[in-house]
C-alpha cells in the first residue's frame, strides 16, 4: 500500500529530532463517509461481514490509531536522522571545497608567502595582509589602495615644479633689480628711458580706457533707464507745455494790467526830469547872485590875510568816511562788546553763541544753589543755637555737682598729691644711692675678700680617694693619692650680699672664739701629737690598700704559673698528627 505524505507529516518532519508532538485525536466517523471502511468501498472489494459489530469497528479504529502514532514517531526519527546526515554531508563538502581551493591556489600561484615577505620586508602589516594572496592581486590591491595618494603626490609634484619655476623667475627679477640698483648712478640706458615713457603712456591709456568704460557704462544705464521711463515722458511733456502756456498767459495778463502803470510811470518820470531841470537852473541862478553879493562885500571890507591851506597830514579826519550816526553806532557797539565780554567771563563761555544756553541751564542751577545756601545757613544757625545751649548746660553741670561727684574729685586730688610725694621720695632715694654708691662697692669687695680669706674656716676636711677600675693602673708613678689630698674645688660663687655678710660674721665669730686665750705649751704639744697620730693613721690606711694590691698581683702570678703546665698537654689535632706520624714511621720500618 502506497501512503501519501500528509501536511501534518511534512510539518512534523521539519521539527528537530528531540521534539515529539502529540498525535491528533481520531474520532470515529460514519461508515458511509469513512475513506477506508466505507460501505461502498468494502462492498466493492467484497470485504464485508454481517457479523461485524460496533465493538469490532472500535477495535479496528484503535488499531488504526496505534498505526498512525507509530508512523508519526517513525517519521520524526527519520527526519532527525536525515537532518544529521545533511549536516555531516554539508560539513564534508565545505571541507572538500576549502581543500580544493587551497590546492588550486597552490597549483596556480605556488607558495607566495616567502616572496611577499621578501618584497614587503619593511612593511610588517602588509606582510600579514597579503601573505595568502597572489603577487598579481597584491599589486592590484596596492594600486587600488594607493591611487588617491599617488594622485595627490602627482598633483603636489606638479605644483612643486610650478612653484620652482616661479621662484626661478622671481630670483631672475631680483637679480635684475639688484643690478639696476647697483649700476643706477653709473649710466642710464636709452631703452630704459623709452620704456619708462611707454609704460607711462600705457598707464595713462589704461586710466583713460577705464574712465571711458565707466562713462559708457553710465550712459548705457542712463539710456536704459530713460527707455524704461519713456512711457512716463509724454504726460510729463504735456504737463510742461501746458505750464508754459499758462505762464505765457500769466505774463500777458500781467503786461495787460501793467501797461497803464508803465505809461503813468513814464509821464511821471518826464515831469520829474523837467522839474529837476527847473530847480537846478533856479539853484544856479541863486548861487550866482550870492557869489556876486560876496564879492561886493569883500571889496568893501578890510582885506584880510590869506589863510594858508591846511596840511592834509595834520587833519586826522580828512580821509575818514564815518558819519555821526556811524560814530554813535560804533560807540554803542563798543559798549555792547564790553558787556558781552563781561557776560562771557561770568558764564565761562568762549563764544557768544554759548551764552544763552549756559544762562538758561544756570537758572535751575542757581535756584538749586540758592536752596542749598539757605539750607546751609539754617543748619549753621541751628548749630550755633546748639553750641550756645551746650555752653549753658556745661556751666550748669560744672557748678551743680552732687556729693558723690565732689567726693570723687577730692579722692582724685588726694591720689595725685600722694603720687607726687612718692615721686619726691623716689628721687631722694636715687640721689642718696648715687652719693653712697662708691661706699657700697668698697663694702661689697671687702666682704668678698673676707669670704675668700675665711673659706677654710668652719669647714671639715674632705679627703678624696681615687678608685681605680683595675689593678693595672695602680702603679707607683700613677699613685697620686700618696700625697695628702686635702685640696678641693671652690664652692659655688655667692652673689647675695646678705648671705655673704652672715657667713663672714659666723666664721669670724668662730675664729675669734678659737683664739680667744693663749694656748699653753702642754696643750700645744698635745695638739701636735693628736695631729701626728691622725696623720699616721691615714698613712696606715694607704699602706694597707697597697698591701692588698700586692697580694692580688701575687695571686694573679700564681694562676699564670699554674696554667703553664697545661700548655704541654696536646689537644685533639696534635694527637691525630702525632698518631699519623707514628704510623708512617712504623710502615717505613716494616718496608
Amino acid at each position: 500500500m502506497v501512503l501519501v505524505k500528509s501536511s501534518r507529516d511534512k510539518h512534523t518532519s521539519r521539527q528537530p529530532a528531540g521534539f515529539i508532538m502529540a498525535p491528533k485525536p481520531v474520532h470515529p466517523r460514519a461508515v458511509r463517509t469513512h475513506g477506508f471502511f466505507g460501505v461502498s468501498f468494502v462492498r466493492q472489494h467484497m470485504v464485508i461481514d454481517d457479523r461485524w459489530t460496533p465493538t469490532s469497528l472500535t477495535e479496528q479504529f484503535k488499531g488504526m490509531a496505534d498505526l498512525l502514532s507509530k508512523r508519526l514517531v517513525f517519521k520524526k526519527l527519520e527526519a532527525a536522522a536525515n537532518h544529521k546526515r545533511y549536516i555531516r554531508e554539508n560539513r564534508n563538502l565545505k571541507r572538500q571545497c576549502r581543500d580544493g581551493r587551497t590546492k588550486l591556489s597552490n597549483v596556480l600561484y605556488g607558495d607566495n608567502t616567502k616572496k611577499i615577505r621578501n618584497f614587503l620586508i619593511n612593511h610588517k602589516d602588509m606582510q600579514r595582509l597579503y601573505q595568502k594572496m597572489p603577487v598579481e592581486l597584491v599589486v592590484d590591491n596596492i594600486n587600488q589602495r594607493t591611487f588617491v595618494m599617488r594622485k595627490e603626490r602627482d598633483r603636489l609634484k606638479f605644483r612643486l615644479d610650478q612653484l620652482k619655476n616661479v621662484y626661478k623667475e622671481k630670483l631672475l627679477e631680483r637679480a635684475v633689480l639688484q643690478n639696476r640698483i647697483k649700476y643706477e648712478n653709473e649710466f642710464v640706458l636709452e631703452e630704459e628711458l623709452k620704456s619708462r615713457v611707454f609704460r607711462k603712456k600705457i598707464e595713462n591709456s589704461n586710466v583713460r580706457l577705464k574712465a571711458i568704460k565707466t562713462i559708457n557704462g553710465t550712459y548705457r544705464k542712463m539710456i536704459q533707464v530713460l527707455r524704461h521711463d519713456g512711457i512716463f515722458y509724454e504726460p510729463i511733456l504735456r504737463s510742461l507745455s501746458q505750464d508754459i502756456e499758462d505762464q505765457s498767459n500769466f505774463i500777458k495778463h500781467i503786461l495787460y494790467l501793467g501797461m497803464p502803470a508803465i505809461a503813468k510811470f513814464k509821464e511821471l518820470s518826464e515831469e520829474y526830469r523837467l522839474m529837476e531841470d527847473k530847480s537846478r537852473k533856479s539853484m544856479q541862478a541863486k548861487l550866482q547872485m550870492m557869489s556876486q553879493y560876496r564879492k561886493e562885500g569883500k571889496r568893501a571890507s578890510v582885506p584880510k590875510l590869506a589863510q594858508k591851506p591846511e596840511d592834509p597830514i595834520s587833519n586826522a579826519k580828512r580821509y575818514v568816511r564815518e558819519t555821526a550816526s556811524m560814530l554813535f553806532l560804533k560807540n554803542e557797539l563798543e559798549v555792547i562788546e564790553d558787556t558781552i565780554k563781561q557776560v562771557k567771563f561770568a558764564t565761562l563761555c568762549s563764544q557768544a553763541k554759548e551764552i544763552y544756553p549756559r544762562i538758561k541751564s544756570q537758572v535751575e542751577n542757581n535756584f538749586k544753589l540758592n536752596k542749598m545756601i539757605e539750607n546751609d545757613m539754617l543748619g549753621h544757625q541751628t548749630l550755633e543755637t546748639k553750641m550756645k545751649r551746650a555752653e549753658v548746660l556745661e556751666g550748669i553741670l560744672v557748678n551743680n555737682l552732687s556729693e558723690q561727684e565732689i567726693e570723687r574729685l577730692d579722692r582724685i586730688q588726694e591720689l595725685k598729691d600722694a603720687i607726687k610725694e612718692e615721686d619726691k621720695e623716689e628721687e631722694k632715694m636715687i640721689a642718696y644711692i648715687k652719693n653712697r654708691a662708691d661706699a657700697y662697692v668698697m663694702l661689697r669687695f671687702s666682704l668678698w675678700n673676707l669670704n675668700e680669706i675665711l673659706r677654710h674656716v668652719d669647714r671639715p676636711d674632705k679627703p678624696s680617694r681615687i678608685k681605680y677600675p683595675n689593678s693595672y693602673l695602680r702603679l707607683p708613678l700613677l699613685k697620686f693619692e700618696m700625697l695628702t689630698m686635702r685640696a678641693c674645688p671652690p664652692e659655688h660663687y655667692e652673689e647675695n650680699i646678705d648671705t655673704i655678710m652672715h657667713s663672714v660674721i659666723r666664721k669670724v665669730y668662730k675664729l675669734m672664739r678659737a683664739y680667744k686665750e693663749e694656748v699653753p705649751p702642754a696643750a700645744m704639744s698635745r695638739f701636735i701629737d693628736s695631729y701626728q697620730n691622725e696623720f699616721l693613721d691615714s698613712m696606715e690606711i694607704e699602706d694597707a690598700g697597697d698591701s692588698n694590691e700586692v697580694q692580688e698581683q701575687e695571686e694573679e702570678e700564681d694562676l699564670l704559673q699554674e696554667s703553664k703546665p697545661l700548655q704541654n698537654v696536646p689537644n685533639r689535632k696534635q694527637i691525630k698528627a702525632q698518631s699519623a706520624k707514628l704510623v708512617e714511621e712504623l710502615s717505613k720500618k716494616e718496608d
